[in-house]
Order: C-alpha cells, then sequence, then structure tokens
C-alpha cells in the first residue's frame, strides 16, 4: 500500500525530522528506505536517519481511516439531501425523508401521526385547512433554496421552523392539509393551551422505522405504486385523515364451528377466514359468528331467514379481554349475548381494535385523551380517519347463513347506512345503551353522541329534573376533601346493583314458612298465578327439609318449542308434566311400576310421545317435546295419540293438591288451575349454572330468577294461600 505523510513525519529511531514530504513505500516492514531524500538509505537521509515505519503506520491509520469516514459520511449526506427520494438514517430515529416539490403534491393527503413539539401557541386545527380562526396551524411544505422541508404554516403566512414538528414515520408528503374545510376538527377549547406541549410530552416512538421512502409503509388510505410514488387508493377518498373508508365486499370462508358455554348460556361459535385487507393493516381476517342453537339464525335453501337480530360487534380487547372500563364495548357484547339466548339471532365478530386502527394505535389515542382530546380528535391527530372500520365480510356471512333481512343491534346510523350501501336490508334497528356512564368512559360517550351522531344516549346526559341525579357523574372532583367524598359517592352509586344482588343472603339455604305462613309472601303466589295464565314460566321452590329444589313450571297448554328449550337447556331434561288421575285413566297410562319405591312417591306413569301422525320425528327435539305436551294438555286427545315409550314423563297428582302433598307435581296442576288453564302442568328440576354437578339451591334461584326475569315463588306460599282463599280459588 503507498500512504502520504506529512513532510515533518519523525523517524522513530532518531526523532529527527525530514525536511522533505517523504514517500514511505510498504511501511509495514522495518528499515524501508526514504524514498524522496537523494541519498536514499537507510541512514543517511536529509532527516538523518532511519526510517522504521512500523509503529508509525499503526499510529497514523486509526487516524487517518477516521477521518476519511467523516468525509465520506458528510459528502453523502449532502449528495442524498438533494434526491427526490433518498433516505438517511437521522440522529433522531427514524428516517429523515427529503421530498421536491413534485412528490409532495402527489401525496398531498397522507400524513401519519403528528407530534407537536416545543408548543404552540395559539388554536390549533389538527389536520385541516380552511376555515377556522386567525392563527390557525395547517400542515403544510414551504420550499426553502430548493428544498422541502415539513412546517406548520399560519393562515397568515408565517411558519413555524422545522423542528416543531415531525412524521412519525419520518415522511412529510403534502402541499396542502389533509382534510378540506369541511372536516376540520377543532380540538377542544378546554384543551387547546398547552395540548402540543402534552403530546409531546408523552414521548411516544414513531409508528415505524423506515429505510428508504421505496420501501416506507405508506400512510392509511395510501398505496405505493410501481414507480414509488404514493398514491391515494379508492376505499380512502378523502385519504388518511378526516377520510372515511368506502366499504367493498369481501368473501369470507367457512373454517369450523364448535360449542360456546360461556356464563351467559351456551352457544355456538362459526369462524370464517378472510383474504388479508390491501387497505387497512390494522383490521383481523378472522370474523366468527356466536348463535344460539336452539334459536337458530339460519335460513334454509331457498328460503331466507328474514329479520333476524344481528349485533356486528368490534374487537375490544382492553374492555372485554383486560376488563377496562373506558369505553362500553364489553357491556354491549354481553347485552348482545343476553338478547340472542333469550330471544335468538346472531353476533358477528370483527377483529376491528379501536374503530380499525389497531391496538398499539388505540394504545396511543388513549395516551392523547390522557392529555385532554376526545376519542375522535385523538384518532385524527394520529392521523388516522375518525372511524376506519369497514364491513365487506358482512354480506358474505349473511349469504352463508342464509339470511336475507336483519334487525341491527346499533345505536350507531353510520353503521347502518354502510351495511346498506353493501345491498343489506337492514329492517330496523335494536338500541343497545348502558345503564349508565361510569367516571372512565362519560367522555367518551359524550363524543359518540355529540361527535359520531349516535342515537338512543340521550338518557345518559339528559335526565328529568325529578330522576336521580347520582346516576351519572357530572363532575370530576380532583382535590381535597370533596374528592375523597366523591369518590365514595361514585363508588356506592356504581356497585349499587351488586350491592341489591348482596342482599340476596347465601346463608338463607332455603324455604320455610314464616309466621303467617308465608315465605317469599302473598304477593308472590298472586304474581306466579298471572304470569302463568299470561303463558309464562314461574320457578317455584320446595321445603328446604324436602328436596331444597327449584322447578321451571308452566301451563302445558301454554308451551311452545322456544319455551321447552329454555327449560331443556337449564334443568336437568328430564321434562315431566303433571296431571290429575282421572286425566291419566282417560290416556291409558299406568304406573311406570307396580310398586313405587321413590323415596318421595312421586307417581311416574309410562313415558309417552306423540305419534307420528301429530308430526313427531325422533320426539327428542325441542319442537317434538312441545307437541307432546300440548298433545297431552288437549282435552280431546286420546290414548292412541301417544306412542309408549317416549320422552316425555307423565306424573300423577294427588287429589287436593298441595294441601295434600306438598310437591311440584301439585303446585304445577294449583297453579295452572288458579290461572283458569287446563289443569296440567310442565314441571322440570333447575340444575345449578355455578356447580352443574348439582341442583340449584335458593341464593342461586333467586339470582336466576332475577337474570331471567321469572316469578319466584314456593310450594308453601301456594298452600298458604290456598288455606286463605278456601274454596274461592274454584280448585
Amino acid at each position: 500500500m503507498a500512504l502520504i505523510l506529512p513532510s515533518s513525519h519523525l523517524s522513530r529511531r532518531r526523532r529527527k525530522v525530514c525536511s522533505t514530504v517523504s514517500f514511505v513505500d510498504d511501511l509495514t516492514a522495518p528499515n524501508k528506505k526514504c524514498q524522496l531524500c537523494p541519498s536514499r538509505s537507510t541512514v543517511g537521509c536529509s532527516g538523518g536517519g532511519t526510517h522504521r515505519g512500523y509503529s508509525l503506520f499503526r499510529h497514523y491509520h486509526l487516524m487517518c481511516t477516521l477521518a476519511l469516514s467523516l468525509v465520506v459520511l458528510c459528502t453523502s449526506e449532502a449528495f442524498l439531501s438533494s434526491t427526490t427520494t433518498s433516505t438517511f438514517m437521522s440522529p433522531r430515529g427514524g428516517a429523515t425523508l427529503s421530498i421536491n416539490d413534485a412528490t409532495a403534491s402527489t401525496t398531498a393527503n397522507s400524513p401519519r401521526n403528528l407530534y407537536m413539539e416545543d408548543g404552540l401557541d395559539g388554536e390549533e386545527s389538527v389536520g385541516a385547512t380552511g376555515g377556522g380562526a386567525s392563527g390557525d396551524y395547517n400542515l403544510g411544505m414551504t420550499p426553502s433554496n430548493g428544498k422541502s422541508k415539513p412546517t406548520f404554516v399560519k393562515k397568515n403566512g408565517a411558519t413555524v421552523p422545522p423542528s416543531k414538528i415531525r412524521l412519525s414515520n419520518g415522511a412529510v408528503a403534502t402541499t396542502t392539509a389533509p382534510a378540506t374545510a369541511s372536516t376540520a376538527t377543532k380540538v377542544s377549547p378546554s384543551i387547546r393551551n398547552g395540548l402540543s406541549k402534552k403530546a409531546a410530552a408523552l414521548g411516544m416512538p414513531p409508528m415505524a422505522n423506515v429505510a428508504t421512502a421505496a420501501t416506507a409503509r405508506p400512510p392509511i388510505g395510501m398505496a405505493r405504486a410501481s414507480n414509488g410514488v404514493v398514491v391515494n387508493k379508492a376505499g380512502f377518498p378523502n385519504g388518511g385523515a378526516g377520510g372515511e373508508y368506502v366499504d367493498h365486499p369481501i368473501p369470507a370462508e367457512f373454517v369450523a364451528e364448535t360449542n360456546l358455554p360461556t356464563d351467559v348460556g351456551q352457544f355456538r361459535l362459526r369462524a370464517y377466514r378472510t383474504d388479508p385487507d390491501p387497505i387497512n393493516e390494522f383490521t383481523g381476517r378472522e370474523p366468527s359468528v356466536i348463535y344460539t342453537a336452539d334459536k337458530s339464525p339460519f335460513g334454509t335453501d331457498g328460503q331466507l331467514k328474514e329479520n333476524v337480530p344481528i349485533r356486528i360487534h368490534d374487537q375490544c380487547l382492553t374492555s372485554e379481554v383486560f376488563r377496562s372500563q373506558r369505553c362500553d364495548c364489553s357491556q354491549q357484547l354481553k347485552m348482545a349475548l343476553q338478547y340472542i339466548a333469550e330471544h335468538g339471532g346472531a353476533i358477528i365478530y370483527l377483529q376491528q381494535e379501536g374503530r380499525g386502527i389497531g391496538l398499539a394505535n388505540k394504545v396511543a389515542a388513549y395516551a392523547l385523551q390522557d392529555a385532554g382530546m376526545d376519542t375522535v380528535d385523538a384518532n385524527l391527530h394520529l392521523g388516522f380517519a375518525e372511524d376506519q372500520r369497514h364491513y365487506g365480510v358482512v354480506p358474505s356471512i349473511l349469504k352463508d347463513m342464509n339470511i336475507g333481512s336483519i334487525r341491527l343491534m346499533t345505536n350507531n346510523p353510520r353503521k347502518v347506512a354502510r351495511l346498506r350501501d353493501l345491498g343489506i336490508r337492514v329492517e330496523n334497528t335494536l338500541p343497545m345503551v348502558v345503564p349508565k356512564t361510569n367516571p372512565y368512559n362519560h367522555r367518551y360517550l359524550e363524543a359518540k353522541h355529540d361527535r359520531m351522531n349516535h342515537t338512543n344516549l340521550e338518557p345518559l346526559f339528559f335526565k328529568d329534573e325529578s330522576s336521580d341525579k347520582s346516576d351519572i357523574v357530572d363532575a370530576f372532583i380532583t382535590e381535597g376533601e370533596e374528592m375523597a367524598t366523591n369518590a365514595v359517592h361514585l363508588s356506592l352509586t356504581l356497585n349499587q346493583d351488586k350491592v341489591e344482588d348482596d342482599l340476596v343472603m347465601d346463608d338463607e339455604a332455603g324455604v320455610l314458612a314464616k309466621e303467617g305462613g308465608y315465605c317469599f309472601g302473598r304477593q308472590s303466589v298472586e304474581d306466579a298465578i298471572r304470569a302463568v295464565k299470561e303463558g309464562k314460566m314461574v320457578v317455584v321452590v320446595d321445603d328446604m327439609n324436602r328436596e331444597n329444589e327449584g322447578d321451571l313450571i308452566m301451563a302445558a297448554d301454554a308451551c311452545t318449542p322456544e319455551d321447552m328449550a329454555f327449560i331443556t337447556r337449564y334443568s336437568s331434561g328430564v321434562i315431566c308434566i303433571a296431571m290429575e288421575g282421572d286425566r291419566m285413566d282417560k290416556l291409558k297410562l299406568p304406573p311406570m311400576v307396580v310398586s313405587n319405591e321413590d323415596p318421595k312417591g312421586t307417581a311416574f306413569t309410562v313415558t309417552v310421545d306423540a305419534t307420528r301422525e301429530h308430526g313427531i320425528t325422533t320426539g327428542i327435539s325441542a319442537a317434538d317435546r312441545s307437541k307432546t305436551i300440548n298433545l297431552l294438555a288437549d282435552p280431546s286427545a286420546t290414548a292412541t295419540d301417544f306412542a309408549r315409550p317416549g320422552h316425555i314423563f307423565p306424573l300423577r297428582a294427588r287429589d287436593g293438591g298441595v294441601l295434600e302433598r306438598d310437591g311440584h307435581t301439585e303446585a304445577a296442576v294449583d297453579l295452572s288451575a288458579l290461572a283458569g288453564r287446563d289443569r296440567s302442568g310442565i314441571l322440570c328440576e333447575i340444575v345449578s349454572e355455578e356447580n352443574p354437578t348439582e341442583m340449584m339451591r335458593l341464593p342461586e334461584l333467586k339470582r336466576f330468577s332475577k337474570k331471567h326475569g321469572l316469578v319466584l315463588t314456593s310450594i308453601v306460599d301456594i298452600a298458604q294461600y290456598r288455606r286463605e282463599m278456601g274454596d274461592h280459588v274454584g280448585i
């Protein structure tokens, strides 16, 4: 190798200085001649000494290498900064991107996250041009000395230096603001001052680091063409912030189905899969459907099912898994599950966290909300649309289920419009309103109502003067004794329902007659008679010293397939019908055994099904069993209308009813007779949901009755009611 050294290089041995510029060839070997000294000898050069360059080379090699690297580094950055799409890693992290005016105009509507630093005075318009007061800032480009730099541009032409802002992916590609005047979103006046500092103080890192502009991820709603230019996607006509996704059909492929036992009830879970969404990378591709098998939402081939209750629910990991109280999503999901468990229908569950911006961005939005923004401003500030969800997969799923029209469980009129644009027949909507707000989701629900036009939410914010104002938190007290007082008040208010549930004493293990002969009271019997007369079910408990169990009881002539399915779901499945003795004899239903060894003397007869002439197939389905029950309650039915054995268990009631025998068999006949219906009733023991290997006892029976809106009474109460009424009851 060859290396040029300064003329004052030192001879290592004699410490003398050569008077000329020396060229030392191959200094890696000792005792080489000085090439420029006249004598070119090892001892007689102008410096008077031998040049042993090995150590000298070692000292200078490192310094020269570092100097050369620095020169290359600075030169490269100088050249690259004037290139249209070249990038160079900046000391701040992320990428520094220089964009000429042509590229900037191409991507006029594609900002990403905007982090405002050092604070900006004045009212700010996040991602908007046009409108607003003087002094508003707009995101734009100001060419300077032939180079384009990201700046905030004031309406009056003044600029804020580029150091005031940065974009999360390092690229600013716009000469105008990302939205039109009509979509300008103002920051709430209560958070104008200091909002920029708060956002910057959060210390949120860029969303992505990019190596080159050619591979940088384009903003939401934008796509990279083959020439590397970022252009608008058809899905977002306004491009990213302020824009709204235009849905297009997305095919869904059925994958599998399974049972889904929950704390609400038994469901079926049906899984689908789609291709990746080319427009929004933050949404999942595995939607699912939840429904109840006994109230199937499916149509049949050639006959679509109409007016099916459908909830299209978007994933909310923070509330549904982490139990966050910042929104009402988990409450709405539970309300939907309870609704379809009782009325039928389905939930279509879509993986669209944070209204389609993904989990990490949702956390960033939450951080901005902590700084004072509402949910809409936070999304726009991050460079996203107000709502980036899409529903293109829904038509494919409904088609797979043979559903022709739906009743949509929602408060969101935008969702209704989007589904109708996709060709879905939305007949009407079913409100999904939580009972009350809490201190953590009050502002979120206000934004839904005020900013996103959600309906049905007025009762959460506008109550009658006579109503209890403690249901809604009107102010947040954050200092002093008032804060402590308010916290205690809120705790009591928010847990009122739980307190009421806790009043069901767990130490009250069963029913015993109290003073006056009643347990739950005379009113419970009158309510039960009214319910049975209306064709509804009731829960009847026997004495705790007897079986200490609760039965679902209703009039046999009122039973529908849906009633039978409900009874089967929550009971042992041994469906019985209590009837009087003379009716049993007419239908030729003899005892099941000659010698009855049942501890309680329950009088089972042979089991039966209605015959095939009545449309019975296997006899075990809810539809078949309800037909058999109805036929047994029909006075015109005869013995030949039934096949033996079957799936229904007739029980012979004692003459005299509960006054003769304190059993559920007699209670079923008495309640039906007191209600003026046929003197026969269905009964079946209720199985514990909390401990499925046991029967449901009184404390749980009270919670079960409250949950399902069923009247709860006891055999003790029915007997006392009959004693008081005497012959007036007509039994």
